[in-house]
């Protein structure tokens, strides 16, 4: 039997960061706020396929290349990649614009999804209505030819391609690549982390808890729960629109059905759910094991080929569902349960005490 390398451990890192950037950011509509979103797939596909529209047109379009982009792309996009390996400073502007606009992307996707809350739409004919949306917009970037060029898909312009030029602590330039990947990942997962931990912490982490635990009594407070739902859905979007371009810039390819509604919605569920509603920590225990699982599943699965009794390509989905009801039977609550939020800390609390002495 086959050991993993230092390319599945690299591979499983920048799966790990950039899942984490979708369940932290789906955490804070469906822990937090209790939004039952089923269309997160769209939000990641927003993102993804926003790189394979926009970054290598505009790079023809400065460079000056002449041609229809679908049918001449991989031509083309080889010439935006050779001038990208050579001009750092453009391919870091390239990367910062993209990632801006697929923010953008997911944020507009995620206003208009959730507009029908603000006509009085129950939450939970939203997230039957958000997973028929999502399926029908991979539906449209699969067939649409002249968004991502159809069934066939289309390459994506490579701005981490300098970084093959170097060597660092003697990574081969070859994987340098690969780091470049990891350490932006690893910006845009600290920048989203920090900012749904402060919202967690927060007097609106706690009013987000208290809409999900009690609608009318919120409103009864004069809270207006139907605009919080669709500002919730907006940013929680928008942080997945990015991790769907950071996860079409490091395939370097993208097509129509890539961000499915399994991995990229049910699965970020599953994470939750088994991570711990409402708890940051569980959801990136919960996001590290289920993401290791399901690479190693596809690393030996010609391995366990001759040990199951069906296909390994239908083992991800079944132990989808075989965890999905353990958790839900034996531990509801997940891993680590939902604790009180506590505004002060103990040395303030006590403090407090002494005075009141």
């Amino acid at each position: 039997m086959m050991v993993p390398g230092l390319d599945f451990l690299v591979t499983l890192i920048i799966y790990i960061l950039i899942f984490l950037i979708v369940t932290l950011s789906y955490n804070m509509a469906y822990g937090y706020t209790g939004v039952p979103d089923f269309g997160r797939a769209m939000a990641a596909g927003a993102g993804g396929f926003l790189c394979g529209y926009l970054p290598g047109r505009l790079m023809a379009f400065v460079l000056g290349i002449q041609g229809d982009y679908i049918e001449n792309s991989i031509s083309i996009v080889g010439k935006v990649n050779a001038f990208l390996g050579d001009n750092p400073l453009m391919s870091i502007a390239l990367l910062m614009l993209t990632l801006l606009l697929a923010a953008l992307a997911g944020a507009a996707l995620g206003l208009l999804a959730s507009l029908p809350m603000l006509r009085g739409l129950r939450l939970f004919y939203l997230g039957v209505t958000l997973l028929a949306i999502q399926i029908g917009f991979n539906t449209i970037a699969y067939y649409w030819k002249p968004l991502i060029g159809g069934p066939l898909g289309i390459p994506v312009p490579d701005p981490f391609r300098w970084l093959t030029h170097y060597s660092l602590l003697g990574i081969p330039p070859a994987s340098m690549r690969l780091v470049g990947v990891i350490i932006a990942s690893g910006i845009v997962l600290l920048i989203v982390g920090y900012y749904c931990i402060s919202v967690g912490k927060s007097p609106l982490g706690r009013l987000l808890k208290a809409v999900r635990d009690d609608e009318k009594g919120a409103e009864a407070l004069g809270r207006d729960t139907r605009k919080l739902y669709v500002k919730v859905m907006t940013v929680s979007y928008a942080f997945t629109g990015v991790a769907g371009a950071l996860f079409a810039y490091y395939g370097g390819y993208v097509v129509g059905l890539q961000f499915d509604k399994v991995g990229w919605t049910f699965w970020p569920v599953a994470t939750v759910i088994v991570g711990g509603l409402a708890n940051y920590k569980g959801t990136i225990i919960g996001t590290a094991a289920l993401i290791t699982l399901r690479r190693l599943i596809l690393f030996y699965k010609s391995d366990l080929e001759f040990i199951l009794p069906f296909s390994p390509v239908w083992l991800e989905d079944f132990i989808l569902g075989i965890v999905l009801m353990l958790v839900l039977i034996y531990r509801p609550q997940g891993i680590l349960p939902e604790k009180p939020e506590i505004p002060l800390s103990r040395e303030e609390i006590e403090e407090i005490k002494e005075k009141r002495r």
